[in-house]
């Protein structure tokens, strides 16, 4: 699969959908909030209240609620 394929993909399934990135760490969720972002995809940071990466994601633009939270706004929910 191509990238290009790859980003339509994303796009047929996530098009029209909040994700919710339940974790802010360099070994994943950072990268993949990143591309959905910059692929126009609606996504939001869930976090424990007090998590050292919750600033970093605002910081990066983000909107960042607790997990609880994040998971109840978004359709979507990944795991990082």
């Amino acid at each position: 699969m191509t990238d290009k394929e790859f980003e339509q993909l994303i796009l047929k399934w996530y098009g029209n959908k909040t994700v919710a990135i339940l974790g802010y760490q360099d070994n994943g969720g950072q990268q993949r909030a990143k591309l959905l972002r910059r692929l126009g995809i609606d996504v939001v940071i869930g976090l424990r209240i007090g998590d050292d990466n919750w600033k970093l994601a605002e910081r990066d633009g983000f909107t960042v609620l607790p997990v609880w939270q994040a998971a109840e706004l978004s359709q979507v929910a990944q795991v990082w």
